[in-house]
């Protein structure tokens, strides 16, 4: 059980509720008030808790357990004070938009830290940028990406995405 709790960063300020009388642990409890799904751990098992009116073959066996991927742990060590980018980067990885070498997949010039680079310039101007940039962000919002104002410093990107 001590192994599950640790699985969830702390600095997100996340609830977990603990039975000690039924043996059972739910991580991010938080979570089910926003509508999300989360995961109960009892029995050395894992369990998908969702809403009603989810049906259950949503709960995918690859959300079991949760363990951070590549594109979160290259943002959390490249990155360590930009806390806000995390957020673009947990809407970006539901649409598996990178390879194992971080790459964009749709875009194979472009890498995840270009990526981050772009949007956490605060000086943007048109005419400089290059345009594979300009069409990843035509290309998330074709997608329905929409991400935090708050995330994203980039004033064209914030116009085309948040």
């Amino acid at each position: 059980m001590l192994k599950f709790y640790q699985e969830v960063p702390k600095h997100n300020f996340h609830f977990c509720y603990l039975n000690t009388n039924k043996n059972y642990i739910i991580n991010q409890i938080d979570q089910l008030f926003l509508g999300e799904k989360t995961i109960m751990f009892s029995n050395e098992e894992y369990f998908v808790i969702h809403k009603a009116d989810q049906p259950c073959s949503d709960a995918n066996a690859e959300n079991l357990p949760r363990h951070s991927s590549s594109v979160q742990d290259f943002v959390k060590e490249t990155y360590p004070k930009q806390k806000h980018l995390k957020l673009i980067f947990d809407i970006l990885e539901k649409h598996i938009l990178f390879d194992d070498n971080l790459f964009c997949t749709q875009f194979p010039n472009i890498h995840l830290a270009d990526i981050c680079s772009f949007f956490l310039n605060r000086f943007f101007k048109n005419d400089k940028t290059d345009g594979r940039y300009i069409k990843f962000c035509k290309f998330l919002q074709q997608k329905g990406v929409k991400l935090p104002k708050i995330c994203v410093k980039n004033p064209y990107a914030q116009k085309l995405l948040c």
